[in-house]
């Protein structure tokens, strides 16, 4: 096979990796905001309108929910367009990513199953947000935990950070590590307390508490202890511009449309999209901001 080939192979295992993983990902949006569910128990899909368990040959990505045309074989329910679209969405990450990284050696794919880990996540975290207003600590406590020991584990993910040292590779990547979830979940605690200062009067009419949740907080943590402090930082940065550009414009359309000033929206989406352009081009953030402010 030659390297051509291989490559495409690769991109296409990916592909197909993704797709199972985006399956996944589909059970984890489900389950994770409810209390009585687990991500692994029940162990077997099943039909959330029935509630009965979904047959392995009735679960393969996007290809069975067009083979029933998008019912549930048993009860009928109709299987909402979300499952496959979070499939395709994550084997689309996945390939991409691949492409980018174009692993060669080991570091390469430990570099690679870093960006599917957060890719995904970042799929998950957004769907969840949007649906719940919520970032479950099921998926960022271990989220960090996981973050620090593949630092400790596996060096590279944290080479060319602030603190990491070549002659002391494990030790000074996790150190690496750390410092970025600190600096990750520290930042947006501190956005925070920052919105709750500028928005006290309205938060306390509308019965809010404050103006960041601390699922951010932690899923900007995650995100720190796996990318570092520079790359998490970019990623917040990303999130607070988008964010406020959305939030800009549904103020504009409720004052167009004369209906009530929104007082916020899920801030985890715009996060996960800071994460995504991050992954895809490292430090790209700081460098438009210095291409930006840069004197003429």
């Amino acid at each position: 096979m030659d390297l051509l080939a291989q490559g495409w192979f690769v991109v296409a295992v990916s592909a197909a990796l993704g797709l199972c993983v985006g399956s996944f990902a589909n059970v984890v949006i489900y389950r994770s905001p409810r209390d009585e569910l687990s991500s692994f128990r029940p162990a077997r899909s099943f039909c959330p309108a029935c509630r009965e368990q979904i047959a392995w040959y009735d679960n393969i990505p996007v290809l069975s929910w067009l083979l029933l045309r998008a019912r549930c074989r048993r009860c009928s329910a109709v299987i909402s367009a979300r499952y496959p679209s979070v499939e395709l969405l994550v084997g689309a990450l996945f390939a991409c990513a691949c492409v980018l990284v174009r692993p060669s050696n080991a570091d390469g794919y430990v570099h690679l199953a870093t960006i599917f880990y957060l890719a995904a996540t970042c799929v998950v975290v957004t769907l969840i947000d949007l649906e719940h207003l919520i970032i479950p600590d099921s998926i960022t406590w271990p989220g960090m935990v996981l973050g620090l020991l593949a630092s400790l584990a596996f060096p590279v993910l944290q080479a060319g950070h602030p603190g990491f040292k070549p002659d002391d590779p494990h030790g000074s990547a996790l150190i690496a590590s750390l410092f970025g979830l600190l600096a990750g979940g520290g930042s947006l605690m501190l956005v925070g307390f920052a919105g709750n200062l500028m928005l006290k009067r309205r938060l306390k009419e509308a019965g809010v508490q404050d103006a960041m949740g601390w699922g951010d907080v932690k899923w900007m943590g995650l995100a720190g202890a796996f990318l570092g402090a520079s790359s998490v930082m970019g990623a917040i940065l990303v999130g607070c511009f988008t964010g406020a550009v959305a939030g800009i414009a549904m103020k504009v359309a409720a004052r167009v449309r004369d209906e009530a000033q929104p007082l916020g929206l899920p801030f985890g989406p715009f996060l996960s999209l800071g994460i995504l352009v991050e992954l895809a081009r490292p430090g790209v953030t700081w460098w438009l901001l210095e291409q930006i402010t840069r004197p003429a």
